[in-house]
């Protein structure tokens, strides 16, 4: 990711505890002189790993983010080292940079809501679930959790607030989205918001359900953790980008993204996640027709084409000229 150490936030770990199996809790404090922004259910923040670059996670804390930001990271099996770092090498008292937080993913306006958590998808709908709860709205959260992870925010999930409105469904005891459609889903009903955040399969899963029994599309809102979208690489052709601001052009090969173009070219951008998920680099078109590939953009957006996301869309036309 391309940032100044100007806008980074120093922080310092103050705690640290299991979550589950494979999970680890931080809380994150600013250090002297700095402030942590509040933030709204939803919003994420890039955590800067020594010598691994930005990862990126949901913020999951009860606060709103005043007196500590809290995260949650599984250790991935594939790690890059990011997660690794994390609950291998990092100790309280260490010190990290973070950015400020950032919400593509924020809580819709519905009269009643259902929440599907796959995983530790369930981090950024903590949030949002005790968020409709203090408003008194009606709503259902469902967390597809296999048996040993179980304990992963268990006591929140249980506190009078939620308790009633959580429903556990275990992958180990064949009560996986796949295997079984909850009742919620099984009758659409057009003032509910359905609300989303697993892998790309259980995301996948969830959209047919929903479109087996004729909900809209734009009911749901869903955050993933991968971009099934990277793999269509078959047919990328080269294309050209165009700096609005100087004029300048570059070539686009098949096997480059824009991103990688323009830091070759010294061109100063925020990039995080490089999968299309988070938002970063979003950046506006002002000539060409993009060839989104993200997963942040709506289908109202993409039909507009005035914005991109930089790490992984491409152009379907011979040149974009971009707000640069």
């Amino acid at each position: 990711m391309i940032m100044k150490d100007a806008e980074l936030i120093p922080v310092t770990v103050k705690k640290m505890n299991n979550n589950g199996a494979g999970n680890i809790s931080l809380q994150l404090i600013a250090q002297a002189g700095s402030v942590l922004p509040r933030y709204s259910p939803g919003a994420h923040i890039d955590v800067f790993i020594p010598e691994k670059g930005p990862r990126q996670y949901s913020l999951c804390g009860e606060n709103g983010g005043e007196e500590y930001y809290e995260i949650c990271i599984k250790l991935a099996p594939l790690s890059t080292g990011g997660s690794h770092y994390l609950h291998h090498q990092l100790n309280v008292g260490d010190g990290l940079k973070i950015s400020a937080p950032r919400n593509h993913f924020p809580l819709p306006q519905a009269r009643r809501f259902l929440l599907f958590a796959g995983g530790i998808g369930i981090t950024p709908l903590l949030a949002m679930a005790e968020e409709i709860a203090k408003q008194n709205i009606d709503f259902e959260m469902h967390y597809y959790v296999s048996r040993e992870q179980e304990t992963a925010f268990m006591s929140r999930c249980s506190a009078p607030m939620l308790a009633n409105h959580v429903f556990l469904h275990y992958s180990d005891a064949n009560d996986s989205l796949r295997a079984r459609t909850p009742a919620c889903l099984r009758s659409p009903d057009a003032e509910t918001a359905v609300v989303a955040c697993g892998p790309d399969g259980f995301i996948k899963r969830l959209q047919d359900i929903m479109q087996f029994n004729r909900w809209q599309p734009a009911q749901l809102s869903f955050e993933r953790f991968s971009n099934a979208e990277l793999n269509n690489n078959a047919d990328n052709q080269g294309f050209h980008i165009q700096l609005n601001s100087t004029g300048q052009r570059f070539l686009v090969t098949p096997s480059q993204t824009i991103a990688e173009v323009l830091l070759s070219a010294k061109v100063d951008i925020m990039l995080s996640c490089e999968q299309g998920v988070c938002g970063s680099c979003i950046t506006d078109v002002i000539e060409g027709i993009p060839d989104h590939r993200d997963c942040v953009l709506t289908e109202e957006e993409r039909a507009e084409n005035t914005q991109i996301t930089l790490c992984c869309s491409r152009s379907k036309s011979p040149v974009l000229v971009l707000d640069l």
